[in-house]
């Protein structure tokens, strides 16, 4: 055996070394010499003693040393021997004399000497599923082991495993190696031919190391290293150790120093990182900062528990230093098939803000509880619950413009069966309406305890051309609002069959209608209205007479053939395009008798609101298509293969799923005739009515009175492509000579610019008028527009940055605004806002957060998704 470099000993101290162990004593002797020598030399003599004095240990696996081609200066700082009684040496069958796993061999040159092979030239060495790479190698069939020098790159493995070393040992029959001045990679895959990287997991692992022993399938040790989930070879961030492990999905290290963008920021005594692992751990979530104007500074921190593969749990807190604690938690579950379960609370424990004169608490809890549990092929149970135990606690800290300004509560669970066309459901549903942000103040609460409701579908009725459906429902709802309150529970029966068929006359669709339909209440409220001393509204009053309604309806819906033209101007040819224009008119004739007692009839929901009705709805649609004059031919090219998917298709390649055909422009216009002013009794003068036929054309209030005709209404939407986006519905009410409600809005997106425009207007009915020529119905009249402009996206590398408003323009006041910009890097980036929301006396307020978001490490800072712009 070569006698070893002995670097860091004076030539004097060599020599005793050596003396010593020339020494005719007994083994047990000898192994303490050694360890004698240990205190006097380089620790690799240590290991050429202990050979030297076990002379049977001598055989150690070609791992354990380094190639005579690696420079003095690489095996000088190789640490000391790093767990060689860790590469277990392989012990052949008797007598078979080949390896215990089949191997693949290619190479330019090749040479076999007894079980041994020398490759040389473009070595390629298939075993299991690896496949390893090197300008040369030596492998013994007999053991399995290789010598591999020149660009060694090791790849495969059920974790896609990627290694680049300078030079290795291997040990192909035990998934075992030494790798010397390594990058390598678990969970990420090359795609040679895009000139792509692949991820493969959610949580790829890279890492880096002077040495890295592979101890078996998926177990490295990391020797001098750094382990990061960034592209490698300049990472954003790393952890850097002079030990790493990884075993059983996970990597650790001790006295470790993370650094981002080559800075050094924490020492971290123990450190651990998933390596190609799904599962979720526990643990304290990154801290958030912030800074309010009415909040003051905000610190929170969170805790994140997985109870299990399906479930978890992140409980925290924000401390506010205006306001006080505002705890907060989430529960998740996500079980078979559409099964979930979602659980959320926000809380408030306020020491008040000062308005005015006055100390105002506005605090309070939100708590959402959404979720869906299927019993079977047929049937489910679903909830969509929230609670809130004050609007102010809303308006004051929701995160979002929209949240903030969000006045229902809409509470529901269901079970439900649907099973041969026939669907049973049985609901508790609460509904809330905060028009008034007084405290203590709600405008309407209306509760469905409980409704089952029963509904078929059209199905033919025997030995008929006839079409038949039901439905029928029982209730028991309950109302209250200021001025106004019902029983506890009022009951409601709803019975309504009919008939329908339908018939082609030439080219015109034909479907008449008939139906009746039944209602019983319990209660019922007076015909006449009072002023509430409260709110100075008028409300109805309540009575506690039953109430029977009946109805017979009769209907017939007219569609006459769709005209079409094509067009093929000289500008659009230019563009390999033609224009194809449609018009489709319809007509809706409808009659309703029978409901003489409208006004005494209590309001719950849409049910409650059908009335006598003699009219007819008209309407004309109008689309625009886009068709290629010459499309490509179909599947001239092969699908890529399903483990690259199918996001990018080979040059050539024409999708058949995708039509060559597209809207770009649809138009409809509509409007009602009514031939009976009054609706049988039911219209107020001068005040807002709400009925069903109203409510089937708009949402916007128009009727304060007997009228012949609705508001025309326009629906218009332009689309030309991925890049441009035009929307407008306007309806235009001609009785009034205004328009009741306009809404319009632009967006265009090129070149990662993107813009969006819109304008909202709205002339409306208020809810609540005496009902004289006195005090005619007022009207709600808002003006507001919204914008977002920016460059960018949140996942896009380098800068972004976006801006948004919204703009009261009869208030001549802004809403709100903000402002956002982004850097990312390869796998970190940092984001910063600020924010402002101008609501009135409840909140005006100024915010300034961030967040500084690590690849597979977290997001540190308070700036949820809902308020990101781009």
């Amino acid at each position: 055996m070569a006698e070893p470099e002995l670097r860091g000993c004076s030539q004097f101290e060599a020599s005793i070394a050596f003396a010593i162990l020339a020494l005719p004593v007994p083994k047990n002797l000898r192994s303490f010499l050694c360890i004698t020598v240990v205190w006097l030399c380089h620790p690799q003599l240590a290991l050429w003693a202990w050979q030297t004095g076990h002379p049977e240990s001598s055989a150690v696996p070609a791992q354990q040393t380094q190639p005579s081609s690696a420079p003095a200066s690489a095996s000088a700082a190789l640490p000391d021997v790093p767990d060689a009684d860790e590469l277990p040496r392989l012990e052949p069958v008797p007598g078979s004399g080949k390896a215990l796993v089949p191997v693949h061999i290619a190479a330019n040159t090749q040479r076999k000497d007894g079980p041994v092979y020398t490759l040389l030239g473009d070595v390629e060495v298939r075993y299991k599923d690896y496949v390893v790479h090197a300008a040369r190698m030596n492998y013994n069939e007999d053991t399995g082991e290789a010598r591999a020098e020149g660009h060694v790159e090791l790849d495969g493995g059920p974790a896609d495993e990627h290694i680049l070393a300078d030079h290795a040992t291997l040990n192909l029959d035990l998934d075992t190696g030494r790798f010397y001045n390594v990058t390598g990679s678990v969970g990420v895959r090359e795609n040679v031919s895009r000139k792509k990287v692949i991820y493969t997991t959610t949580n790829p692992f890279l890492f880096t190391g002077r040495v890295v022993i592979k101890t078996g399938p998926e177990k490295f040790r990391v020797i001098d290293g750094t382990m990061t989930s960034c592209r490698l070879p300049h990472p954003d961030w790393v952890i850097a150790a002079g030990r790493i492990d990884m075993a059983d999905g996970q990597a650790s290290a001790r006295n470790a120093l993370f650094r981002i963008l080559n800075i050094p920021i924490v020492y971290l005594p123990y450190v651990t990182h998933p390596v190609m692992s799904s599962d979720r751990q526990s643990g304290f979530l990154i801290p958030v900062f912030s800074q309010s104007s009415t909040k003051g500074s905000v610190f929170g921190e969170q805790y994140y528990l997985a109870l299990n593969r399906s479930m978890d749990l992140t409980i925290g807190t924000d401390y506010y230093s205006k306001r006080g604690w505002a705890p907060s938690g989430e529960f998740r579950y996500r079980g078979h098939g559409d099964d979930f379960a979602d659980i959320r609370f926000t809380a408030l424990f306020d020491r008040g803000i000062l308005l005015g004169t006055t100390l105002t608490n506005q605090g309070g809890q939100d708590i959402f509880i959404n979720g869906r549990h299927g019993l079977g092929a047929h049937t489910r149970l679903v909830s969509n619950a929230e609670y809130l135990s004050s609007i102010i606690y809303r308006e004051a800290f929701a995160e979002s413009f929209s949240q903030a300004t969000a006045t229902q509560v809409n509470s529901s669970i269901y079970l439900t069966h649907n099973s041969g066309g026939v669907s049973e459901t049985g609901s508790f549903n609460r509904y809330i309406n905060y028009a008034q942000v007084s405290p203590f103040i709600e405008d309407v609460v209306i509760a469905h305890l409980p409704t089952i409701d029963v509904t078929s579908v059209e199905r033919p009725l025997a030995g008929t051309w006839l079409l038949w459906s039901a439905y029928g429902s029982v209730a028991g709802l309950n109302r209250h609002e200021p001025g106004f309150e019902t029983a506890h529970e009022v009951g409601r029966a709803d019975v309504h069959p009919g008939l329908s068929a339908a018939f082609h006359l030439g080219s015109f669709d034909i479907r008449p209608e008939v139906a009746v339909r039944e209602s019983f209440y319990t209660k019922s409220q007076a015909p006449t209205f009072i002023r509430d001393p409260i709110t100075q509204s008028f409300v109805p009053v309540y009575r506690s007479a039953s109430l029977n309604r009946k109805d017979v309806e009769a209907g017939i819906e007219l569609r006459a053939p769709v005209m079409e033209r094509d067009f093929a101007p000289a500008w659009l040819a230019h563009f390999d395009r033609m224009l194809r224009h449609t018009i489709e008119p319809e007509a809706h004739y409808q009659f309703i008798s029978g409901i003489n007692n409208f006004r005494n009839i209590l309001r719950f929901d849409p049910t409650d609101l059908v009335s006598d009705t003699n009219e007819i709805e008209y309407s004309v649609t109008q689309h625009f298509y886009l068709k290629k004059l010459h499309p490509k031919p179909c599947g001239n090219a092969p699908l890529p293969p399903e483990g690259y998917g199918r996001v990018y298709l080979p040059t050539g390649y024409h999708d058949c799923s995708n039509t060559d055909t597209s809207e770009s422009l649809s138009w409809t216009l509509a409007q009602k005739h009514y031939f009976d002013p009054n609706f049988g009794g039911a219209v107020f003068d001068n005040r807002r009515n709400v009925l069903a036929t109203t409510l089937d054309l708009t949402g916007i209030s128009f009727l304060a009175g007997p009228r012949d005709y609705s508001p025309l209404i326009s629906r218009l939407e332009l689309r030309t492509n991925q890049t441009l986006s035009f929307g407008w519905d306007v309806d235009y009410d001609p009785h009034a000579g205004r328009i009741n409600g306009s809404n319009v809005y632009a967006d265009v997106r090129h070149a990662g610019f993107f813009g969006t425009i819109s304008g909202a207007r709205l002339d409306a009915l208020n809810p609540s008028t005496v009902p004289t020529p006195a005090m005619p119905s007022s009207v709600t009249n808002y003006e507001q527009i919204r914008a977002t402009l920016g460059y960018g996206a949140g996942t896009k590398t380098g800068f972004s940055s976006g801006v948004n408003l919204g703009y009261d323009l009869n208030q001549d006041a802004l809403q709100y605004g903000g402002v956002q910009t982004s850097y990312n890097w390869n796998c970190c980036g940092l984001t910063v806002e600020y924010r402002r929301l101008a609501l009135g006396a409840e909140r005006n307020e100024n915010y300034e957060s961030f967040n500084f978001t690590l690849a597979g490490i977290g997001t540190a800072g308070n700036i949820n998704r809902s308020q990101l712009i781009y």
